[in-house]
């Protein structure tokens, strides 16, 4: 689905073009052993991880890095459109900072989130900050530059050293 979704980009066809090509591949026609289709699933699978990671491929590739474009695309061209647009917009947002995304979208935001509001269980009855989870983002970072890239961390010039193989 990568291949096939980056193809599309490459290519030069608009977005929209792109996301019907592999609505019609892959649950139409069933390529690449892509079989939901054949299971009669509620809404033809929509909510099927596989289809949705190429919708948000669509997103990713034609959103360009743009927040607000990813963002659009991401919601008005996957089945299930709210797991792929809050990857890559999070993704994005990471890399860029609230301070950017505020400035994209010309407002503040919180700096706190209730996961209550969805789900259930969570420590702190639920309420977390984005300075915290930012946080433990750069912990994962942090260790898989480490422990998978056989990298280093340089915490005075705040910067990873990633070997080149």
């Amino acid at each position: 689905m990568y291949d096939f979704t980056e193809g599309l980009y490459n290519s030069g066809i608009k977005w929209e073009q792109a996301r019907d090509s592999i609505y019609s591949r892959y649950q139409v026609e069933q390529k690449d052993g892509y079989d939901i289709t054949s299971k009669n699933l509620y809404c033809n699978g929509c909510f099927a991880a596989g289809i949705n990671f190429a919708s948000s491929l669509v997103s990713l590739f034609y959103g360009e890095g743009d927040i607000k474009k990813t963002i659009k695309i991401g919601t008005l061209s996957g089945w299930d459109s709210d797991n792929p647009t809050s990857t890559w917009g999070g993704l994005i947002g990471f890399l860029i900072g609230k301070e950017m995304i505020e400035r994209e979208f010309n407002t503040n935001f919180s700096s706190k989130f209730n996961i209550h509001r969805t789900r259930q269980n969570f420590p702190n009855k639920g309420i977390d900050s984005f300075t915290h989870m930012a946080a433990e983002g750069i912990k994962v970072v942090d260790r898989v530059v480490e422990e998978e890239l056989k990298g280093e961390i340089n915490l005075i010039k705040n910067t990873w050293l990633i070997p080149v193989k």
